[in-house]
Protein backbone atom coordinates (compact mmCIF):
# COMPACT_ATOMS: atom_id res chain seq x y z
CA UNK A 1 0.00 0.00 0.00
CA UNK A 2 2.91 2.37 1.02
CA UNK A 3 4.53 1.77 -2.65
CA UNK A 4 1.52 2.49 -4.47
CA UNK A 5 1.27 5.92 -2.71
CA UNK A 6 4.52 6.82 -3.45
CA UNK A 7 4.55 5.91 -7.17
CA UNK A 8 0.75 8.22 -6.87
CA UNK A 9 2.53 10.91 -5.59
CA UNK A 10 5.73 10.72 -7.57
CA UNK A 11 3.65 10.39 -10.56
CA UNK A 12 1.39 13.49 -9.82
CA UNK A 13 4.59 15.45 -8.63
CA UNK A 14 6.39 14.40 -12.21
CA UNK A 15 3.12 15.38 -14.14
CA UNK A 16 3.26 19.16 -12.27
CA UNK A 17 6.59 19.40 -12.47
CA UNK A 18 6.36 19.18 -16.56
CA UNK A 19 3.26 21.38 -16.73
CA UNK A 20 4.93 23.83 -14.97
CA UNK A 21 8.52 23.61 -17.29
CA UNK A 22 5.80 23.95 -20.52
CA UNK A 23 4.35 27.01 -18.63
CA UNK A 24 7.67 28.24 -18.25
CA UNK A 25 8.85 28.01 -21.80
CA UNK A 26 5.83 29.14 -23.29
CA UNK A 27 6.64 32.14 -21.36
CA UNK A 28 10.07 32.54 -22.56
CA UNK A 29 8.34 32.34 -25.84
CA UNK A 30 6.43 35.18 -24.97
CA UNK A 31 9.29 37.27 -23.91
CA UNK A 32 11.76 36.32 -26.78
CA UNK A 33 8.91 37.07 -29.63
CA UNK A 34 7.18 39.67 -28.26
CA UNK A 35 3.92 38.21 -29.08
CA UNK A 36 1.41 36.48 -26.56
CA UNK A 37 1.91 32.72 -26.75
CA UNK A 38 -0.93 30.73 -25.02
CA UNK A 39 -2.14 28.08 -27.36
CA UNK A 40 -0.47 24.98 -29.24
CA UNK A 41 -2.24 23.49 -31.53
CA UNK A 42 -1.37 19.79 -31.70
CA UNK A 43 -2.84 19.20 -35.29
CA UNK A 44 0.07 20.53 -36.94
CA UNK A 45 2.09 17.41 -37.77
CA UNK A 46 5.64 19.15 -36.90
CA UNK A 47 4.00 20.16 -33.16
CA UNK A 48 2.34 16.02 -32.87
CA UNK A 49 5.73 14.73 -34.20
CA UNK A 50 8.21 16.93 -31.75
CA UNK A 51 6.20 15.63 -28.83
CA UNK A 52 5.80 12.14 -29.68
CA UNK A 53 9.61 12.33 -30.14
CA UNK A 54 10.04 14.99 -26.86
CA UNK A 55 7.82 11.78 -24.55
CA UNK A 56 9.81 8.79 -26.29
CA UNK A 57 13.37 10.21 -25.56
CA UNK A 58 12.65 10.37 -21.76
CA UNK A 59 11.61 6.88 -22.32
CA UNK A 60 14.98 5.62 -23.94
CA UNK A 61 17.10 7.75 -21.71
CA UNK A 62 15.53 6.11 -18.63
CA UNK A 63 16.39 2.57 -20.54
CA UNK A 64 19.84 3.55 -21.03
CA UNK A 65 20.34 4.96 -17.78
CA UNK A 66 18.90 1.65 -16.20
CA UNK A 67 21.08 -0.31 -18.24
CA UNK A 68 24.23 1.76 -17.11
CA UNK A 69 23.25 0.59 -13.69
CA UNK A 70 22.79 -3.10 -14.22
CA UNK A 71 26.25 -2.91 -16.44
CA UNK A 72 27.71 -1.03 -13.18
CA UNK A 73 26.20 -3.37 -10.67
CA UNK A 74 27.29 -6.57 -12.89
CA UNK A 75 31.11 -5.49 -12.46
CA UNK A 76 31.06 -4.81 -8.68
CA UNK A 77 29.25 -8.34 -8.79
CA UNK A 78 32.31 -9.72 -10.22
CA UNK A 79 34.80 -8.02 -7.72
CA UNK A 80 32.83 -8.99 -4.92
CA UNK A 81 32.85 -13.08 -5.70
CA UNK A 82 36.57 -12.25 -6.83
CA UNK A 83 37.22 -10.56 -3.80
CA UNK A 84 35.34 -13.74 -1.48
CA UNK A 85 37.44 -16.69 -3.37
CA UNK A 86 40.64 -15.01 -2.81
CA UNK A 87 40.16 -13.64 0.97
CA UNK A 88 37.24 -16.30 2.64
CA UNK A 89 38.20 -14.48 5.49
CA UNK A 90 35.77 -11.63 4.79
CA UNK A 91 33.16 -14.00 5.19
CA UNK A 92 33.95 -14.75 8.51
CA UNK A 93 34.57 -11.11 9.71
CA UNK A 94 38.49 -11.88 9.98
CA UNK A 95 39.69 -9.71 6.89
CA UNK A 96 38.63 -6.47 5.74
CA UNK A 97 37.41 -6.33 2.25
CA UNK A 98 38.56 -3.50 -0.06
CA UNK A 99 35.64 -1.25 -0.68
CA UNK A 100 38.18 1.17 -2.67
CA UNK A 101 38.26 -0.93 -5.64
CA UNK A 102 34.09 -1.32 -6.04
CA UNK A 103 34.13 2.79 -5.56
CA UNK A 104 35.71 2.86 -8.20
CA UNK A 105 34.37 0.50 -10.55
CA UNK A 106 31.30 2.08 -10.24
CA UNK A 107 32.72 5.41 -10.54
CA UNK A 108 34.41 4.14 -13.66
CA UNK A 109 31.47 2.35 -14.39
CA UNK A 110 29.30 5.49 -14.00
CA UNK A 111 31.05 7.59 -15.91
CA UNK A 112 31.49 5.44 -18.74
CA UNK A 113 28.20 4.21 -19.09
CA UNK A 114 26.20 7.33 -18.87
CA UNK A 115 27.97 9.10 -22.09
CA UNK A 116 25.13 7.53 -23.91
CA UNK A 117 22.24 9.21 -22.12
CA UNK A 118 24.40 12.03 -22.03
CA UNK A 119 24.39 12.72 -25.50
CA UNK A 120 21.04 11.55 -26.15
CA UNK A 121 19.69 14.29 -23.78
CA UNK A 122 21.69 17.27 -25.52
CA UNK A 123 21.78 16.32 -29.26
CA UNK A 124 18.03 15.03 -29.66
CA UNK A 125 16.89 18.26 -28.95
CA UNK A 126 19.23 20.48 -31.39
CA UNK A 127 18.75 17.35 -34.58
CA UNK A 128 15.15 17.37 -33.64
CA UNK A 129 15.14 21.17 -34.17
CA UNK A 130 17.49 21.18 -37.15
CA UNK A 131 15.47 18.40 -38.82
CA UNK A 132 12.21 20.06 -38.83
CA UNK A 133 13.78 23.45 -39.44
CA UNK A 134 14.70 21.68 -42.93
CA UNK A 135 11.59 19.61 -43.21
CA UNK A 136 8.89 21.94 -41.36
Amino acid sequence: MTKANTKGYSVGSASLACFLLFSAYLDEVEVMTGQEFKTIDIAVPEIFVGGLLGSMTVFVFSAWAIAAVGAAAEEVIKEVRRQFKERPGILTYDEKPDYKTCVSIVNAAGLRQMVKPGLLSVCAPISVGLIFRCIG
